[in-house]
């Protein structure tokens, strides 16, 4: 399946370092691009929204700004126009939804799966008609990321959420949600939906989320509280989170959350997205997601995908 060529979306405040990282990677690739830089907040939607079909696009960031880019592949399909399949080329603190596909954070890597990549379809959530690629959560994760100083994230990167974790851990807010799936209800202090096994980068919330199924996996914890909350977060550092006897995962393409204790916030692949009240759903419009062979090979066989494609992109003479 040819191509005519590549785009990639980059933000120039990313750093002097990334910068180099980003040449470096083509550069080994040995591959022209078209290079289009963001200017401001929601600019990557924007420029997503104008990427032609026939190119791949790829956004050289973090999940923020990939799920910018993905909203602005739905605005294009909702107007009726086909859209470029979408590639990550991982510079952000978390990356995880590179660590999802298992894309290595390193040039090597990465430029290899710039030359040889191939897709699979994703059916990206929704949160109140928001796109995601990853997950959405309420309550102590959504207070840390809405909470977490972004000067101290740019100097420390992931530590900035461990301290704004932990002090949430030692003042924790009370949460009391209701979430609906189906006919029933559950009640709960914290809840994730997520369409990825993987969370805050390696660890693992749920082992069977994948994104290509056709359903979320809703993480319930109930109990509140500092010792429930460090109780979760140290679960989920062990990647036993699930395991929890008090920890259920339904899986659902549709749930609504309200809240009993007046504003709380949400996050959505990272991000913080609003307050609730909020509905969650899965996108009648998928999109195609570029992602490295060993990947699909894991992935092409399990039940519930809604296709993918093995064929190589080739990259066009420029």
């Amino acid at each position: 399946m040819a191509d005519d060529g590549i785009t990639i979306i980059f933000n120039p405040r990313a750093g002097g370092n990334k910068q180099r990282f980003l040449s470096a990677i083509l550069q080994r690739a040995g591959v022209k691009v078209e290079l289009l830089q963001t200017t401001h907040p929601g600019h990557a939607r924007e420029l997503a929204g104008r990427v032609r079909a026939g190119r791949r696009l790829y956004v050289a960031g973090g999940d923020g700004s990939l799920n910018e880019a993905l909203n602005g592949l739905l605005d294009a399909q909702i107007d009726g126009h086909e859209v470029p399949p979408l590639g990550i080329i991982p510079l952000g603190t978390a990356n995880v939804l590179a660590v999802e596909v298992g894309l290595g954070v390193n040039t090597r890597a990465v430029a290899s799966y710039v030359n040889d990549p191939v897709h699979v379809w994703v059916r990206p959530g929704l949160l109140n008609g928001r796109a995601f690629f990853l997950m959405v959560g309420i309550g102590a994760d959504a207070d840390t990321v809405a909470n977490v100083s972004l000067k101290l994230k740019r100097l420390i990167g992931k530590g900035a959420y461990v301290l704004e974790g932990l002090r949430n851990i030692a003042f924790p807010r009370h949460r009391d949600f209701e979430v609906h799936i189906g006919r029933d209800q559950y009640r709960v202090a914290g809840v994730v939906a997520t369409h990825a096994s993987h969370y805050g980068g390696k660890f693992i919330i749920s082992p069977d989320a994948s994104l290509t199924d056709n359903k979320l996996d809703v993480v319930l914890m109930p109990a509140s509280g500092s010792l429930a909350t460090a109780r979760y977060g140290l679960a989920l550092t062990m990647n036993r989170l699930f395991r929890q006897s008090d920890v259920s995962v339904i899986r659902t393409e549709r749930l609504t959350i309200t809240s009993h204790c007046g504003p709380a916030p949400v996050q959505i692949d990272g991000e913080n997205a609003g307050a609730l009240p909020c509905e969650i759903s899965l996108s009648p419009y998928p999109v195609r997601l570029l992602v490295p062979r060993a990947y699909f090979n894991a992935t092409s066989q399990k039940d519930g995908q809604i296709g993918a494609s093995s064929q190589p992109l080739q990259i066009a003479s420029q």
